[in-house]
């Protein structure tokens, strides 16, 4: 139960610790916190005055969260609750919990050393998915292209823009059109193709398709001019600053960038999706008109390496991306030793560079774990 209060009662413990402060800093006024009366302020003392203003804050309006905070059960906060709550987190405040940051849900996340030397990347960043604390970066700040890489933002709306993903869709003309035009990749998928979004999903994330991003802006917005506007929103909204889009496939234009750090964030973002996530991690898909699909990340994994695995775990999932002003690129997510990471690579030169620098990084990341 305490943990659903946390927030609450956090909030009450740092009003009334405010007003500790003071008196703590201040030997002329010990006596006023003193309630031992022993002539210092102690642990106890500490949990004294927290039970009074515990007292005085349960006069307030409770509405709304009186269940949460309920020790008694009851059916509504009593003095009794509040007394309880503050003096068991002026305890733990003072470290005479070990559980503190369990009961208050803090993740303090990992103290490890890595390093970014030897990658055939120019710019890279590895994120910490739990607490979004960065451990280690190459430039990681630096403007890039993210080809293909742009297909998770492209994915994660129209996964968001359907109720029911198994919803049937046709590919258009249109979208193999734009897709030959520019000289995109493509799924597979032919014009008149009767599929679902989820199969649009699987070739955005998989093969890399752009008639199935065509296909998904054209559907959900009309047209492609339209769903960027979703895609910036999108990206505003998730605090990516550096980044611009002006396509939804990754097609090289000079107004369409982000950063490796923007792409952890995205990626972040993603894969708490629980449909983003089925996609993601799998090496492989067979789309409802037969279509079989294949994942570029996990291909150039087990071809190049013949596994996922990596020291401490294996890689999870990711999206690739190559164009020749964005070079060879990866954002991939992996668990290490029960935790998962998120690293986005970019510039890599040649082929399979992008899936190797990331087997680096995460096997340095396990030994310095292990």
């Amino acid at each position: 139960m305490i943990k659903k209060f946390g927030a609450i009662v956090t909030a009450a413990a740092f009003m009334a610790l405010t007003f500790l402060c003071p008196i703590m800093a201040n030997a002329d006024q010990t006596l006023k916190g003193d309630a031992n009366k022993n002539g210092s302020v102690e642990l106890d003392d500490a949990s004294a005055v927290l039970e009074l203003y515990a007292k005085i804050a349960a006069n307030i309006d409770s509405s709304g969260y009186s269940s949460e905070a309920d020790v008694d059960e009851n059916g509504a906060i009593t003095l009794d609750d509040s007394a309880y709550i503050l003096s068991y987190y002026s305890r733990s405040a003072a470290g005479m919990n070990a559980d503190w940051n369990d009961i208050l849900g803090i993740d303090e996340g990992i103290d490890v050393t890595i390093s970014m030397d030897g990658l055939n990347s120019t710019y890279a960043l590895l994120l910490d998915a739990q607490t979004g604390e960065v451990i280690a970066e190459k430039n990681g700040y630096a403007t890039v292209y993210p080809a293909s890489m742009t297909k998770i933002m492209t994915a994660i709306i129209t996964i968001e823009s359907y109720e029911d993903i198994n919803t049937p869709i046709t590919i258009p003309y249109e979208a193999l059109s734009a897709t030959w035009s520019g000289g995109g990749s493509s799924a597979g998928f032919s014009s008149g193709a009767n599929i679902t979004v989820l199969d649009l999903i699987y070739g955005m994330l998989l093969p890399s398709g752009c008639e199935c991003c065509f296909t998904a802006a054209f559907a959900i917005s009309g047209s492609e001019t339209a769903f960027v506007e979703l895609m910036n929103q999108k990206a505003a909204e998730l605090g990516m600053t550096g980044t611009h889009y002006a396509n939804c496939t990754g097609l090289p234009n000079s107004d369409h960038y982000t950063t490796p750090y923007d792409m952890t964030i995205l990626m972040r973002y993603a894969i708490q999706n629980d449909i983003f996530r089925m996609v993601d991690t799998s090496q492989s898909y067979t789309a409802t008109n037969g279509l079989y699909m294949r994942s570029t990340m996990f291909k150039s994994l087990i071809n190049n390496y013949g596994t996922t695995a990596v020291t401490g775990g294996e890689i999870l999932g990711g999206k690739t991306g190559t164009t020749n002003a964005a070079g060879s690129c990866l954002t991939s997510f992996a668990n290490i030793y029960g935790r998962e990471y998120i690293l986005c690579t970019t510039k890599a030169s040649g082929s399979g560079n992008n899936t190797g620098d990331a087997r680096k990084v995460y096997n340095r990341l396990g030994s310095a774990l292990s």
